[in-house]
């Protein structure tokens, strides 16, 4: 996979990771939590995509354990392999949010691509900020998504593109990030999504309903 071009296809979720972040200030649009919820559940579509996990029952199931070398995904399979039984995934969301950090990892695989720089604040030990190296080329995925969803029906539109855009609006960044007629057509997308993806979108928005009531309380 490569970065080189702005028409690169990006992996799912460093396409979420470049939508969700400020190309020029490198700060996120919304809420970090609710945007590491989905580059949870994006990290784990790109192995059903890849077809080295699959949702059954609402759980998650290594089904090819070889690692890729590929440092993100491969960390990914092993922590499910390393866990005895079949865990559900709203549960896997929620470790990778708040354990594995998934919002370093993937700033640091498009890092090491070239893509956008890490840049620590002062202040807080927490600000961490990533901007693009090439502005133009962080845009495109959100670029290419715009275009897809006002050219295309939906029912023509492939399952990572449906995806990207769900959760894209399920954490609330279609509004923040697109117009109102964007954000109208990624709402309709959960609907054209095969039942793993359904089912993993599910489970982030559970995992983001579980959060907010827990900020509630």
């Amino acid at each position: 996979m490569t970065y080189h071009s702005a028409h690169s296809v990006y992996r799912l979720a460093d396409a979420l990771f470049l939508i969700g972040h400020d190309e020029f200030s490198g700060k996120p649009h919304g809420a970090l939590d609710r945007l590491n919820c989905a580059l949870a559940g994006a990290a784990l579509a790109e192995l059903i995509f890849e077809r080295r996990v699959t949702i059954e029952n609402g759980g998650v199931i290594a089904v090819d354990r070889r690692l890729w070398q590929e440092p993100l995904t491969d960390l990914l399979v092993t922590e499910i392999m390393g866990r005895d039984g079949v865990h559900p995934t709203r549960l896997w969301i929620r470790y990778l949010r708040d354990h594995l950090n998934i919002q370093e990892r993937v700033g640091t695989r498009l890092a090491t691509a070239g893509v956008v720089r890490r840049e620590q604040g002062r202040a807080l030990r927490r600000s961490v900020r990533w901007p693009a190296v090439d502005p133009n080329q962080a845009a495109s995925p959100r670029v290419r998504l715009t275009a897809l969803l006002m050219r295309q029906q939906r029912t023509d539109l492939d399952a990572e593109t449906l995806l990207l855009a769900a959760l894209t609006g399920a954490v609330g960044l279609g509004s923040n990030v697109f117009d109102e007629q964007v954000s109208a057509r990624m709402r309709d997308c959960r609907k054209y999504l095969p039942p793993p993806l359904d089912g993993l979108l599910g489970a982030v928005v559970a995992a983001l309903d579980a959060a907010t009531v827990s900020v509630r309380r």
